[in-house]
């Protein structure tokens, strides 16, 4: 008799639950995660840095090539540190320098640095990089008067 309790106790226990598994609901939750873009430059070896960045070049005149230009080359070393996509542009601080300053990135092209922005690299996210070479030109030309100190503006966007 206590045998077919325990049966008739454990029969009606396991159809109460199959009876409230039966009510239960299902009830899914999604979670979004936002992750802010950030993007960072500085200078090689240093740990001041940010968005933007002035660089002043000291250019020696007494090195001038024939044909009217001084060439630095490893002027510049910058690194950028991104999680998205970046572009890299510089341009003059001083418009009296539009023209006479060339730069390159790696071993591409000169070309001149306008007061618009002149982009110098892209890149994808991580850790890059740039190493600059810069040709300046000795001759007076923009108006500029050839004086020692070039300083020119570093921006990364992205």
């Amino acid at each position: 008799m206590v045998r077919k309790a325990v049966v008739l106790v454990m029969a009606g226990l396991m159809a109460g639950s199959a009876l409230a598994w039966a009510n239960s609901t299902t009830t899914r939750a999604q979670a979004s995660l936002t992750i802010p873009a950030l993007t960072r430059l500085s200078l090689a070896g240093t740990s001041d840095g940010g968005r933007e960045i002035s660089v002043s070049v000291e250019v020696p005149t007494a090195a001038a090539h024939a044909s009217g230009f001084v060439e630095l080359k490893g002027a510049a070393v910058f690194v950028v540190r991104s999680n998205v996509p970046w572009t890299l542009v510089v341009r003059p601080a001083d418009r009296l320098l539009q023209g006479v300053v060339e730069v390159r990135a790696g071993r591409g092209e000169y070309r001149p640095v306008r007061p618009e922005g002149l982009v110098l690299a892209r890149g994808t996210p991580g850790v890059h990089e740039i190493l600059l070479d810069y040709r300046v030109g000795l001759d007076g030309g923009a108006g500029w008067s050839g004086g020692r100190t070039l300083a020119l503006v570093y921006a990364v966007e992205g």
